[in-house]
């Protein structure tokens, strides 16, 4: 895999084996909002200061980010930060568990979220932990890749799945043009998304994930970051 032009390769899954070589999560945090964004209104938080803020991170790799994004909340809102990081791909997750610095605050699992059986370990945690909901759950480009695998239809369930379990919905969609460039390197490897050509969310993909989470998930955006280097902007859902 040359990395040296940021290409990362092809995959159906959008699960690198080198992410964060070519796509940096430092800079990543540096894009994310104050403490008012991360918690609710004071009129609507009615739990203590001082008690844990359970995370969610969907797609979380080799667990890179979700380390960095450890630390960073910590520091900002000044109380205990748990996270369970999500992956699809079982090899990624045997990385995050072996590099964890924090084995006490950030749990790993092999999770697919659309398939219910499996999602039953993020159900569990959230038993395990006395919870209803976690404080936020963050899904950092890889909306393209539930889309390319399950179809619009997949892709809305996706985050309907996520949003039930949600206070705080965190999304970092890709623009159509990384459909169209992800399409064109899995071709070059001689394999295709058969789904690619049926996708009604296409040239305002972007758009049409804001539309249905704020019109059909009654959500409210409460912030939206610089673009990233790759023109991805990081929005908040309450």
């Amino acid at each position: 895999m040359d990395i040296r032009n940021n290409d990362p390769g092809a995959v159906q899954y959008g699960n690198f084996m080198n992410y964060y070589q070519f796509n940096s999560a430092s800079e990543r945090v540096k894009l994310l909002p104050d403490k008012d964004v991360w918690l609710p209104s004071l009129k609507d938080n009615k739990s203590p200061g001082n008690s844990p803020y359970f995370v969610l991170d969907v797609g979380c790799n080799c667990g890179v980010f979700t380390q960095l994004l450890h630390k960073y909340l910590e520091e900002l809102l000044q109380r205990p930060v748990k996270i369970l990081g999500v992956d699809i791909d079982n090899r990624l997750i045997q990385r995050a568990v072996l590099e964890n610095e924090s084995p006490e605050e950030i749990s790993y699992a092999c999770v697919d979220v659309l398939d219910d059986e499996a999602f039953e370990s993020v159900n569990a945690y959230l038993k395990l932990n006395n919870l209803e909901k976690f404080d936020a759950i963050c899904c950092y480009s890889i909306t393209m890749w539930i889309h390319l695998n399950h179809h619009d239809q997949g892709l809305q369930l996706f985050m309907k799945k996520l949003s039930n379990l949600a206070e705080l919905l965190v999304v970092e969609p890709q623009p159509w043009k990384c459909y169209q460039t992800a399409e064109r390197r899995l071709k070059k490897a001689g394999e295709t998304f058969p789904l690619f050509l049926e996708l009604k969310w296409r040239s305002d993909v972007e758009m049409q994930i804001q539309n249905y989470l704020e019109n059909s998930l009654d959500r409210r955006k409460i912030f939206e970051s610089t673009p990233t280097k790759w023109q991805r902007k990081i929005c908040f859902y309450r």
